[in-house]
């Protein structure tokens, strides 16, 4: 997919979705909007393989979990 060794990755998790506090409508029926997503960390790529690659996380303000988001800085 286009990763070599050497590329530093940005490790970031999905902002929450979040109803509107303003609105005057019930929590359930309120319009909500999208926050931005949050980046903690980075991850260094060592190896690469056809189908797999190596990395390393180099610094995280929390744990990696399934479902984060891995993209370029």
């Amino acid at each position: 997919d286009g990763l070599e060794d050497g590329h530093v990755l940005a490790i970031a998790r999905a902002g929450a979705r979040v109803a509107d506090p303003q609105s005057d409508k019930s929590r359930d029926s309120a319009p909500s909007f999208q926050l931005p997503d949050e980046r903690y960390g980075t991850l260094y790529i060592f190896r690469v393989f056809d189908a797999v690659a190596y990395g390393l996380v180099m610094d995280s303000a929390r744990p990696i979990a399934p479902a984060d988001i891995v993209q370029t800085p």
